[in-house]
């Protein structure tokens, strides 16, 4: 039966991999991504972004889209760098000449500024209703920055309406996926390693001086201390993090399967990738269960009682996704009932304190992004779609505005 404590305690971070190093060319299935250029982030060319990153290009070049046009005004947030601003600013305009370019410390400043009232694109605010409510009639791509955009199409009562203007007016929106992913992976390899290694069991030991050593109070518990090569890892999602968090975990040693939406296809060290209906029978393999799926309308509370009841027992579930595409209900029974072995997660609802409190919980605040190459990475995408969009080429991370990534 599994320790009962008291309390959460979050993992331990494990430093986190720079690219600085350079690598060896990648292979064509992408498991063992190229580095970055030495030196400074600027050193990127447009090829290596793309490569290195794994980003998805338009099918269609941005000036064959409704309303496109050279911008003459940008807008930038600049958030908790406002000291670096003209260091950014000048990375940007490199390849901006001629167009105005921003800078603003939130949305708030840009607001009281009067500056979005003839804004032609925005980067940095996103897509949700509050910007949309304030953005001028000119506006026609929106930069957002960050990964998940669903508060332009489920998240909120304003949503939809919020949808439908971003349809009705053509205004292009891109997020900043894949530039993230690194980071992410590494964190939700983090929260894997520290459920299979009881990382919060010793915690708890710790803070109590019990040194868990003797016959008598050693940790006892089989869902425990597993070695990597016996460990089966399923990915809910073979996106940009999902996909890392395989290539990362079979370097480890662990086997690795998959389930995605579009196709039954994948990087060579996913040993099986099915379709989302067969989500059920690979759960029922899998010691670990990754989930990384967008927040859409299809996803909404997928992982629900039936996903967990098939499952074993000694089986954790991870998740980084939103908070509405799990049935948070089901979840606590089926932690409660030892269903599952425990929980990893970056994002849950933030009262739910019963779910705080249940043992083989570890939690972090939603931070699974952030690294020291976050704006970095962030200003990167930044620039490479300016520079795309001014010429009118094909962008990066274009979201589907109608099907919600």
């Amino acid at each position: 039966m599994p320790i009962t404590h008291r309390k959460i305690v979050p993992p331990v971070m494990i430093g986190l991999c720079t690219f600085a190093i350079a690598c060896a060319p990648p292979a064509k299935d992408m498991s063992q991504p190229e580095g970055l250029p030495s030196g400074s982030y600027e050193d990127f060319t447009p090829e290596q972004l793309v490569r290195v990153f794994n980003i998805r290009e338009s099918e269609v070049p941005v000036r064959d889209m409704p309303r496109w046009a050279p911008p003459t005004n940008v807008v930038v947030v600049v958030p908790e760098e406002w000291d670096v601003r003209e260091e950014r600013m000048a990375f940007l305009q490199a390849v901006a000449p001629g167009v105005e370019l921003i800078p603003v410390r939130d949305q708030r400043d840009a607001v009281d500024r009067g500056v979005l009232a003839d804004a032609q694109v925005v980067m940095g605010l996103g897509c949700s209703a509050s910007t949309v409510a304030v953005v001028g009639p000119d506006i026609r791509w929106i930069q957002s920055g960050s990964v998940g955009v669903d508060r332009c199409f489920t998240n909120g009562a304003d949503a939809p309406a919020t949808n439908a203007f971003l349809q009705e007016n053509a205004i292009l929106v891109t997020s900043i996926r894949s530039m993230t992913a690194s980071a992410s992976a590494q964190h939700s390899l983090t929260l894997i390693l520290s459920l299979i290694g009881g990382m919060d069991i010793h915690l708890d030991r710790q803070r109590d001086h019990v040194w868990g050593r003797a016959i008598t109070d050693v940790v006892k518990d089989a869902n425990l201390d597993r070695e990597f090569q016996d460990n089966t890892l399923l990915l809910i999602g073979l996106g940009s993090i999902g996909t890392e968090v395989g290539r990362l975990a079979h370097a480890l040693g662990m086997r690795v399967i998959a389930t995605r939406n579009t196709r039954a296809e994948g990087p060579e060290f996913v040993q099986y990738v099915g379709l989302s209906d067969e989500m059920y029978t690979l759960a029922s393999e899998a010691d670990v269960v990754f989930a990384s799926v967008p927040m859409t309308a299809d996803t909404e509370g997928m992982f629900d009682a039936k996903f967990f009841d098939s499952m074993k027992e000694t089986a954790y579930f991870v998740s980084v996704v939103r908070p509405p595409v799990i049935n948070w209900d089901d979840l606590k029974a089926a932690l409660a009932s030892e269903a599952i072995a425990g929980y990893g997660t970056d994002d849950l609802p933030q009262q739910d304190f019963e779910l705080w409190d249940m043992p083989r919980v570890v939690m972090t605040p939603h931070v699974s992004d952030y690294s020291n190459r976050y704006r970095d990475n962030q200003f990167l995408l930044y620039r490479e779609n300016l520079r795309r969009y001014i010429a009118g080429e094909r962008m990066l991370n274009v979201v589907d505005l109608t099907r919600g990534y």
